[in-house]
């Protein structure tokens, strides 16, 4: 696909005919700079070619055999649209659309979906899984946003907490982009329920004026991360996902591994919930960004951090348990909490060991609503 299409889920469709010699060359020209896009259409969709002198009987009655064949396409589909729709809260110009974290809406009180398998679909067996959140997402959904408080750390280590704003924002672009809290992920290779591809992040900043412990450490500046993801699901309810990034501007610039493995608990009418499981491995220049402490930054901490050299290795394990919950159609509330242990070496700084904790939480909830855009 070009890149038109994975981001915008457009159709390009092959030159429009013309009338005149000088545009059929121009059209030829265009046909060509466009021809992986028409490898994309589908094989009921009319070809169409440059007709220079006007239509032949043939071309006429072809053209309108075609298009009888896809206006009977078109009422096929929306049959099918109309039962799958909810009678009681679709209307003319708003299909009953279930919200983008919660799965399907049930309105029948007898059935209960506890322990109900989680379904890919039919028409792509090899659907990945990245998050948590995809479990429950449907195959059309396009974007999500929300806002909500966040009870966290004042940096990663610190035992200050404090409540902060924590918007959020879920963007899938058919099945191949993927963009939340954790970055944007783009599919190239997909099979068997694998997927791979580029991942990119953009660390946020850690400013010495965050918390008096970084007192003499200086600002870490905000990193772009670039590199790749590998995400897999398996079992219809769990999923696996590693992404190994560098800082490739400003920041850190160093390595970062992450690790997550999710499984969705249980899903029960318009309740769901997913937990997961997170390791993250640092390189030496990332652990010498964040945790080290040379001989400059202790004197200019006026001797209250000794000199420290962190060394590259596991900075944490963890989990986080997050539920979604439906409000009608297009809206959920998701509360979730997290926690994660910081590991020995990493532990040892003094910015965690003697000013801070090894045992880090965060709590808070978002308020979600979900837009749909219908792009083929």
């Amino acid at each position: 696909m070009t890149p038109i299409q994975v981001i915008w889920g457009l159709r390009v469709r092959g030159p429009v005919a013309g009338t005149r010699i000088v545009l059929g060359a121009f059209a030829i020209a265009a046909a060509i700079g466009a021809a992986p896009a028409v490898a994309q259409q589908e094989a009921d969709e009319p070809q169409l070619s440059p007709m220079f002198f006007g239509e032949t009987e043939k071309e006429r009655r072809e053209k309108i055999r075609q298009q009888a064949e896809e206006e009977e396409e078109a009422r096929r589909i929306s049959a099918e649209q109309e039962r799958d729709r909810l009678p009681e809260r679709a209307t003319a110009d708003e299909p009953g659309l279930r919200p983008l974290v919660f799965g399907p809406a049930w309105d029948d009180d007898d059935v209960d979906l506890t322990g109900t398998t989680i379904t890919l679909g039919e028409e792509d067996d090899n659907r990945g899984f990245f998050g948590a959140i995809n479990f429950l997402v449907p195959e059309e959904t396009n974007l999500s946003i929300g806002l909500g408080p966040v009870y966290e750390a004042d940096y990663f280590g610190s035992d200050d907490y404090e409540i902060n704003p924590d918007p959020q924002a879920y963007i899938r672009v058919k099945n191949f982009v993927f963009l939340d809290d954790d970055g944007a992920d783009f599919t190239l290779f997909g099979f068997s329920g694998f997927r791979f591809g580029p991942s990119l992040r953009v660390r946020q900043s850690r400013k010495e004026e965050d918390n008096p412990a970084l007192t003499g450490l200086g600002d870490v500046g905000t990193t772009f991360e670039f590199g790749g993801f590998a995400a897999t699901t398996f079992l219809d309810r769990f999923s696996f996902k590693a992404k190994v990034r560098h800082g490739i501007k400003t920041g850190h610039r160093g390595t970062v591994i992450d690790g997550y493995l999710t499984a969705l608990l249980f899903r029960a009418g318009p309740v769901s919930m997913a937990a997961t499981g997170q390791a993250t491995w640092i390189g030496d220049r990332y652990a010498d960004a964040y945790f080290s402490v040379t001989p400059q930054q202790s004197a200019a901490s006026g001797g209250f951090l000794p000199v420290y050299d962190a060394n590259a290795g596991f900075r944490d394990v963890g989990g986080t348990v997050t539920a979604y919950i439906n409000i009608r159609d297009r809206w959920s509330l998701n509360p979730y909490a997290s926690y994660s242990y910081i590991m020995d070496d990493i532990a040892a700084t003094p910015i965690i060991d003697q000013f801070g904790d090894r045992h880090q939480f965060k709590v808070g909830f978002h308020v979600m609503r979900e837009f749909q855009f219908n792009m083929k």
